[in-house]
């Protein structure tokens, strides 16, 4: 059988120094690449195709469920082995290519071109070049290169506190500040910051940049990552219920591939991973902003049914009143006082239908809405579940060929009731909750 697949490129990106810089940069003192008019200015980093020399891949770009609608969204990062035989990769090799070059902090970034499209997969920064610790023979050798994403950055950057700076600023207005003043790049393409649905206290800085935005992040409910292309990426609180991806189904999944159903034809997926336990029920939430008093609420009907009180505390949120911090907890009441019967994952092989597959794998973004079915041993009617995409992982052997994605996901059930305006299911009042 035929294997179908992307073009998937592995690329590094040095400084204008090195050796793979196009051939028409201006150069100084050279009587052919110094012309003006004639030759193009340096660009900040020269993409070198490691693909190649590339045996597997993983990426990871992760999330952790706090409580209720709460999720920290980790930096993402991808381990790349290469085959190092010629030395190419080996930091300490003087006749290297790319000698002194092979550091920490060099640009990375994987990308795929299938059908007509491209997808930006990942990108990050290089942690560092490790050379094997096995030795192989044949003068054969691996070396794996590993990469963390914008987050490792924003980490290590500790903002010095100021006098109070930032008050009533829109979360979206806070987080383009702490970015601006951490130094991250100021391009569309590196910033994609959505206007807050919720106004700030002001801060005083005094931690790294990542930290921060954080908070405010938590203080909004809204969600804050690296998307793919190594954009941070700030989703307002209502853009889950508002944005087209998200409150509408972008692909379905299941066990039988074709089958019809009303928001898609079923895609293949190779596992599901299903829950139901106890780990994410909030039916007390006691609530405080910097400055203000304990806001709480509490659904006794459900404490009632797990037997008792389960509490999630925050006393470091920064709204500016007491009664947008009351509608803060209700929020996270509301979505976290039932336990869930949910989907944690899927995993998908791509090779089981690639023209419809490949670009589900590739151009899936943490916040679209999917669509889960499965049919159980034993259960007369079939599992379906709507769901955001909350982490996504890939691995990729090249010896094999094969290719794993993973969706981790969150469910979606609770976002689904929300009153909507011009929508004919969710905009119809006495029937759906309004949104915080």
């Amino acid at each position: 059988m035929t294997l179908i697949l992307p073009d998937i490129f592995i690329e590094a990106g040095f400084t204008p120094a090195n050796p793979v810089q196009p051939a028409l940069v201006i150069r100084l003192n050279s009587g052919t690449a110094g012309l003006l008019n004639t030759n193009i200015l340096a660009v900040d980093n020269v993409w070198y195709d490691l693909t190649s020399d590339v045996i597997s891949f993983a990426v990871n770009r992760p999330s952790t469920r706090q409580q209720g609608p709460l999720y920290n969204y980790q930096a993402g990062t991808a381990t790349i082995l290469l085959d190092n035989s010629a030395g190419t990769y080996d930091p300490d090799n003087a006749a290297s290519p790319f000698a002194g070059l092979l550091a920490p902090m060099i640009p990375l970034r994987v990308r795929a071109n299938f059908g007509s499209l491209a997808y930006p997969v990942y990108s990050g920064f290089t942690d560092g070049w490790f050379p094997a610790d096995v030795t192989y023979s044949g003068d054969y050798a691996e070396l794996t290169v590993s990469a963390t994403d914008g987050f490792k950055v924003l980490a290590g950057i500790n903002l010095p506190a100021v006098t109070i700076t930032g008050v009533s600023a829109d979360t979206g207005a806070r987080v383009k500040d702490i970015l601006t003043r951490a130094g991250w790049y100021t391009s569309a393409e590196k910033q994609l910051v959505d206007t807050g649905s919720s106004t700030l206290q002001g801060t005083t800085l005094g931690s790294d940049a990542l930290s921060i935005m954080q908070l405010a992040v938590d203080s909004e409910i809204g969600q804050l990552y690296i998307n793919g292309a190594g954009a941070v990426v700030f989703r307002a609180r209502r853009a889950l219920v508002n944005d087209t991806r998200s409150n509408t189904v972008q692909a379905v999944f299941g066990d039988i591939p074709g089958t019809v159903h009303s928001a898609g034809t079923e895609l293949a997926c190779s596992t599901v991973s299903r829950a139901i336990d106890d780990t994410l029920i909030a039916n007390d939430i006691q609530a405080t902003r910097t400055g203000g008093a304990l806001q709480e609420v509490q659904d006794t009907a459900s404490q009632a049914r797990y037997l008792f009180p389960r509490t999630y505390s925050r006393t470091d949120l920064i709204l500016q009143d007491d009664l947008t911090t009351l509608n803060w907890a209700q929020w996270v009441l509301y979505v976290g006082k039932t336990g869930e019967s949910r989907i944690n994952s899927i995993t998908i092989d791509p090779h089981v239908d690639p023209f419809d597959l490949w670009p589900q794998v590739l151009g899936r973004e943490i916040g679209d809405r999917i669509q889960i079915w499965e049919r159980p041993a034993g259960v007369a009617s079939p599992l379906t579940k709507d769901c955001f995409i909350s982490g996504i992982s890939h691995d990729w052997n090249t010896a094999n060929a094969t290719w794993r994605t993973t969706f981790t996901l969150q469910d979606a059930t609770k976002y689904g009731s929300f009153l909507t305006l011009d929508n004919p299911t969710l905009g119809q009042i006495d029937h759906n909750a309004f949104v915080f």
